[in-house]
């Protein structure tokens, strides 16, 4: 099943990486995003709102259990349901990436401007997250993780740009991040419980991995 969108940019990132310095340089580039739109500076007091902050533990075995699977997809549904017909924009960017021949390093400052003009929505979708994760009694600590094995499971890589975390870098005077790391897996990893799992809903999730490029 063709991969969305997402995953021709992962791959492109991942080659950059490995030659040097790309990274960094798309980090820069969000972070500017970020700093051009004041209400994203929002976004650390928004994830604040989140009620379960206890430190997550992750099992040493990094099995996920089907009631964190049912968590995520609830999550990313009560994502999209607010963002209705937006979410065709959301994904817009990522589709036009996708379908082009040769996809190149010059394309990626487009899609990344493709988030800046849709930094309101985004803000929107974020705070839908916030509410979905206390209706399902999850902390952004647990969720992420979760995420992230669901998609290492599934073969899904992804490069999370964590706005929120930007966003408080910028706040504090910080010019790094751990932001803009490529997580996921190139192929099926992790626990083969977790594999038998998440192949159930491999089609929703794949649908939903734009959302997990930008810390939704």
């Amino acid at each position: 099943m063709k991969k969305v969108a997402i995953g021709c940019l992962v791959v492109l990132m991942l080659g950059c990486v490995i030659v040097g310095g790309f990274a960094f340089w798309a980090y820069r580039r969000v972070q500017q995003t970020v700093a051009q739109f004041s209400e994203l500076a929002q976004v650390p007091a928004i994830e604040r709102q989140v009620r379960a902050r206890d430190p997550f533990v992750p099992p040493a075995s990094d099995e996920l259990t089907a009631s964190q699977v049912e968590r995520l997809l609830r999550v990313q549904a009560a994502i999209r349901e607010r963002l209705g017909a937006r979410f065709a924009e959301f994904e817009k960017q990522y589709k036009v990436f996708s379908e082009k021949d040769k996809a190149t390093l010059t394309d990626v400052p487009t899609l990344i401007a493709g988030y800046r003009d849709l930094a309101l929505m985004w803000l929107d979708a974020k705070r839908s997250q916030v509410e979905a994760l206390n209706e399902v009694n999850l902390s952004l600590e647990e969720y992420r993780w979760i995420r992230e094995q669901t998609y290492k499971a599934l073969g899904v890589p992804y490069v999370d740009f964590d706005i929120g975390k930007i966003a408080e870098d910028i706040r504090s005077g910080q010019t790094t991040s751990d932001s803009g790391q490529l997580l996921g897996s190139i192929g099926p990893s992790g626990p083969e419980a977790n594999r038998k799992l998440v192949e159930a809903h491999r089609k929703q999730l794949e649908s939903n991995v734009a959302m997990a490029s930008f810390g939704l």
